[in-house]
């Protein structure tokens, strides 16, 4: 699956879709990854308060690989 990520709320969408493909509740996605049901509905919810080693764990547990595309042209018109 592709998706193209702009903002928090677009990546908590996307761990949304994947943890409902896999027929999973919050709850069940928490426990199978070691956080909590909280944890997984702020970043849902596009709420996570930082992007931490954990974070970047239970994406990869997800299977989501993040990466950054530069654009080839100053962003300031130059």
């Amino acid at each position: 699956m592709r998706a193209r990520i702009r903002s928090a709320a677009d990546l908590g969408d996307l761990v949304r879709r994947i943890r409902s493909q896999n027929g999973m509740s919050q709850a069940q996605l928490a426990d199978a990854l070691g956080s909590t049901q909280r944890y997984i509905s702020e970043l849902e919810s596009g709420k996570a308060k930082r992007a931490d080693e954990r974070y970047f764990d239970l994406l990869a547990r997800l299977g989501i690989d993040l990466t950054a595309q530069t654009r080839d042209e100053p962003t300031d018109g130059r």
